[in-house]
């Protein structure tokens, strides 16, 4: 299996911490954010290679942060590749779907699926158990609770008929679901294929939230209903968020549910 890792954004919104360091690699309880991520990734038992886009002008801090990890991999099976889609400004990115196109260009499309993350979240809950369950054939999404209208005004919210996600939508409201989608999907090889039909008829290449909802119209997309436990997706996308979380984390253990009742979440019932 493959994890597809869109870490090319340029934090502008996060603005100062990430003049002189990337998003992702901002540091929340004394660890990069996306160390955090690459923690719940190494339980993953198919895992065999992790692709990481980053953004030209970040390349060389990635690639900094790549050496440091690299050896311990490899060591559990595990390659690490930095792809540089050659972006040097704000105003030039290829969005989180274009340098998903970008990385399935680079290295082709897996025969079993991959999992597409963006770099900026912290989940606190363990991952492990929804990928060991994944077999690539299905497209999968998270549906974490969020009881806040504000915060869920700034996320892609799902309509959901029972487990299967029917619309994705922005939600200037806050009012049309509880359920937050964020840009972390398991998608099998026909919805990374759909990937450059949906770019070629025009969609939106800024948000992951745009391309699965054609994915939900076009293919099928099953989400995993968490418990309705509030603060399970951390969002580290401007300074108030990064506070947030490093408060959050400072005063509350890292993960607030336990393997067993995720594992009880992929049996379809809801939490």
């Amino acid at each position: 299996m493959n994890a597809f890792l869109l870490c090319a954004g340029f934090g502008t919104r996060m603005r100062p911490l990430t003049a002189d360091t990337p998003k992702s690699l901002v540091r929340v309880a004394e660890k990069p954010i996306l160390d955090r991520l690459l923690d719940e990734l190494t339980a993953w038992s198919a895992l065999t290679d992790i692709h990481v886009a980053v953004n030209h002008r970040d390349a060389p801090d990635f690639h900094q942060w790549a050496t440091a990890h690299r050896t311990d991999l490899t060591a559990a099976g595990i390659e690490l590749h930095l792809h540089d889609d050659g972006v040097e400004s704000p105003d030039d990115q290829l969005g989180s779907v274009g340098d998903l196109k970008f990385l399935l260009d680079e290295v082709g499309v897996p025969p079993d699926g991959a999992l597409v993350s963006g770099g900026d979240s912290l989940y606190r809950f363990p991952l492990a158990p929804i990928l060991n369950a994944y077999e690539g054939t299905t497209n999968d999404a998270l549906a974490l609770h969020e009881p806040d209208p504000a915060r869920r005004a700034h996320s892609s919210v799902l309509r959901l008929d029972g487990a299967t996600v029917t619309e994705v939508l922005d939600d200037p409201t806050g009012a049309a679901s509880t359920r937050i989608c964020p840009s972390w999907l398991l998608l099998s090889t026909e919805g990374l294929e759909a990937v450059s039909a949906y770019l070629n008829d025009g969609g939106p290449p800024d948000t992951l939230g745009g391309f699965l909802n054609r994915l939900a119209r076009t293919h099928s997309v099953q989400a995993h209903r968490l418990p309705k436990t509030p603060n399970l997706r951390l969002h580290c996308n401007t300074p108030d968020d990064l506070e947030r979380a490093r408060r959050l984390l400072r005063d509350e253990p890292r993960h607030v549910l336990g393997p067993d009742a995720v594992r009880g979440c992929l049996a379809g019932a809801e939490g």
